[in-house]
């Protein structure tokens, strides 16, 4: 009889193992299935920001092109608000069917939690990536009169005078903000911060002599620097800046955890199928590459950067922890 109830657990053992490699082939076959009829309606990505700016005219120029090589409509819709909270909460809670992307920065996946942290989304959980297409490099500047040529010297200057110094910004918590502030926390100076509305107000301020430091993107600065009206110490690029190669990188500066950028991509609500990631995947970065997007990349002072869904994953994990700390040790709030 012992021998009898050993051989049923068995034989039960062994029919659950078979049932449950019979339903995960399952599951994997329909998640294949699916992933061929994909997609069957328009593809909505929504963008956290409103019309007009950077990443709004990147995701307009780049659907399109996404759409032609899926083979269905890809419709920019924006959902501003929140520094992008209510877009991403919109994407972490739909439907995990390949129909709802959100256009994903940094500043949306990071920023916007770190400020904000009862958004119903989590950067390393709620989302699939897909890839990124873009990436935003920034610039350290100083007005022309600030008698420091380098970074060395601009941190010497700065350590003889403490305080005495303003960096000016766009709105609390935004990239430009946390960015002056993690200058000042790895070269160990004491700058005076000043917040405004926005880039435009804070130029304004740089231009009118109340501030002498600013951090930005080329697209801001662009103007300021071929007119000397700011000096360019450093790009928080790995690499130098084609637009600017003269300009060494904060690794060649001495601030080697200087080296930052902000990212554009595409992320899908998390447990999205792994075939609808990796075509939509694949006809990103073919829609990346194409010259229509790159030339207007180049016009919004954006570079051009595309990853795999792994390469994404990666990179969120190590940035969501670090833009973490910059915000909270910046205590910047949300307005």
């Amino acid at each position: 009889m012992r021998h009898h109830f050993a051989f049923l657990r068995l034989v039960l053992r062994g029919s659950a193992v078979a049932f449950v490699f019979s339903a995960g082939i399952a599951l994997l076959l329909c998640g294949q299935a699916f992933a061929q009829a994909w997609p069957q309606k328009p593809i909505r990505v929504l963008v956290g920001f409103a019309a007009g700016g950077p990443p709004d005219i990147a995701a307009r120029v780049l659907a399109p092109k996404l759409g032609e090589g899926l083979g269905q409509a890809v419709v920019v819709e924006n959902r501003a608000g929140a520094g992008g909270v209510i877009a991403m909460e919109a994407v972490a809670k739909a439907p995990a069917d390949g129909y709802m992307l959100a256009l994903a920065t940094s500043g949306t996946m990071f920023l916007a939690k770190a400020l904000i942290p009862t958004a119903a989304y989590d950067p390393l959980t709620s989302f699939a990536p897909i890839g990124t297409f873009a990436s935003n490099s920034f610039i350290l500047v100083v007005r022309p009169e600030v008698p420091a040529k380098t970074v060395k010297e601009f941190i010497a200057l700065a350590k003889a005078q403490p305080g005495k110094l303003n960096y000016g910004s766009s709105t609390p918590g935004s990239p430009p903000h946390i960015l002056c502030e993690m200058f000042k926390h790895e070269a160990g100076v004491d700058i005076f911060g000043i917040t405004y509305k926005g880039s435009a107000d804070a130029i304004t301020r740089f231009l009118a002599g109340d501030v002498q430091m600013m951090v930005d993107g080329w697209a801001v600065f662009a103007p300021l620097i071929t007119s000397g009206k700011a000096r360019a110490l450093l790009v928080t690029t790995e690499a130098r800046s084609k637009r600017m190669p003269e300009v060494p990188t904060a690794k060649e500066a001495g601030l080697p955890d200087f080296t930052v950028s902000s990212w554009f991509g595409l992320v899908a609500p998390a447990a999205t199928p792994d075939p609808v990631i990796r075509r939509a995947s694949a006809e990103l970065l073919k829609a990346a590459l194409t010259k229509e997007m790159l030339d207007a990349l180049d016009r919004l002072g954006l570079d051009s950067v595309t990853s795999t869904p792994e390469q994404l994953a990666a990179a969120i994990k190590v940035d969501w922890p670090r833009w973490s700390a910059a915000v909270k040790a910046s205590g910047a709030k949300a307005q």
